[in-house]
This record gives structure tokens, sequence and C-alpha cells, in this order.
């Protein structure tokens, strides 16, 4: 005689046997908190995975197995891997725009003195965590057209500072006939590039070595060795 017992259903997660309603509790948590923890542990899943074997290497059943996520809600959070990516890359962007906008607005240090700083905290924060300082200058990088071009928007916000930055340099002359957006642009390609290689080097620079480097390249583009001294003359 066949068996009338049903089949028996797969076994759910915790997550997913939790109440529906946002007004219900469970686990001391209501809807949007667990949604929010299911969040973070994803991106740190992700800021991990990505910054250790890559983002292509990355798979999403690996993403959900270390941070403990059905793949349903990962899909919740993310459309995909790449959302994921730009997420993580988007909260270090913001970090390290906070970080050069804070060390640029110190006017009373002299100009060689305010960029140096803004440098070496730049790559201070970058390289405190190697897997931050991959995401940030390889992993980011070529992913998709979208992604690019998204990157290339986040940046403007560098390049605009740097800009601006750049205008100390208008009583000098240093500037004339060149645009100096490109020159930021420029200058902020270099600074990537620069971590890239400490990324990838086997003896890796220093962070002083990074920061005087990039440093150069502003004096020796921008006549910084001479700036203080003529901005003082046109602003006795």
């Amino acid at each position: 005689m066949a068996s009338s017992r049903a089949a028996k259903s797969p076994r759910r997660t915790a997550d997913e046997n939790a109440p529906a309603e946002s007004g219900r509790l469970y686990g001391g948590l209501s809807a949007s908190e667990r949604r929010a923890g299911r969040r973070a542990r994803l991106l740190a899943a992700g800021f991990d995975l990505f910054g250790t074997i890559g983002f292509q290497k990355t798979t999403i059943p690996m993403i959900c197995s270390a941070s403990g996520v059905t793949a349903r809600h990962f899909y919740e959070e993310f459309p995909s891997r790449e959302a994921l990516l730009r997420a993580i890359y988007d909260d270090v962007s913001e970090t390290t725009y906070q970080i050069i906008r804070d060390a640029l607005r110190e006017t009373d240090k002299p100009h060689y003195e305010r960029v140096l700083a803004s440098n070496q905290a730049y790559y201070e924060y970058l390289t405190a965590d190697p897997r931050r300082a991959r995401i940030y200058a390889l992993e980011s990088l070529g992913v998709s057209p979208e992604l690019e071009q998204h990157r290339r928007v986040v940046r403007e916000r560098v390049v605009q500072q740097l800009t601006r930055a750049t205008d100390w340099l208008e009583p000098t002359g240093v500037l004339r006939n060149v645009d100096s957006r490109l020159v930021a642009v420029g200058l902020s390609s270099a600074a990537v590039a620069i971590l890239a290689e400490w990324v990838l080097a086997a003896r890796k620079p220093s962070v002083e070595k990074m920061a005087e480097t990039l440093t150069m390249f502003w004096v020796r583009t921008l006549q910084m060795d001479t700036l203080d001294d003529a901005f003082a003359e046109h602003h006795p």
C-alpha cells in the first residue's frame, strides 16, 4: 500500500522561517533589523573574498556560505556580484574622499605640506587593510563598462577636490593654457597606479615612499616648490 505521508519539505534556515511582518520580532530582532544584519554580513563576506581571492574567482554560493545568508536573501539585497562589489567600492571611496578633503582643508599649513599630508593619509588608510587596497586599486577595475562609468562618477568628487587644489596655482601662472581638471585626473590616476604597485609588489614600498613620490608628481608638474612664495606675493 502506497504511503500517504507527504514528502518532507526542504529544511529552511532561521531567517526563512522568521515572521514576515515588520512589526513581529524573531530572536529579538525586527524584520528590518534582520535584513540590515544580512546586508552587513554580505558586505563583510564580499570584502573578505574580493580582497583575498579576487572578484572573478568569487561565486555567489561562496559569498552566501561565508555570510550565512541564503541565495534568496542575497538577491533581495544585490542583483549581482557586481552590485555587491560596487557597494563595497563606494564605501571605501567615501572614506577616501573624506580623508583627502580634510587634509587639503588644513589651510594653516603651506601648500606642499597639505598635499604631502593628504597623500600620506590616503595611502595609510588604503594600505591599513590589504583587502581594501586590492579592491580599490585592482578588483573594481575593468569589471564592466557600467562599473567603469560608475567609478568615473565616484572619482569625479576627488577630481573636483584636486581641481580646487590646483587653483592655488592661479597666481603663479603655472596652469595658464592648461586644463586644471585634466591635470587633476592625471594626478588621481597616478595615485591609484602607485597603490596597485603596492598591492602587486613582492617588496612593498612604504607609505612614506608612496606619499613622497606622489607629492613629487605634484611638485614637478605644478612647480609647487615655488608656489608658497608666489602665492604670498599675490596675497600679502
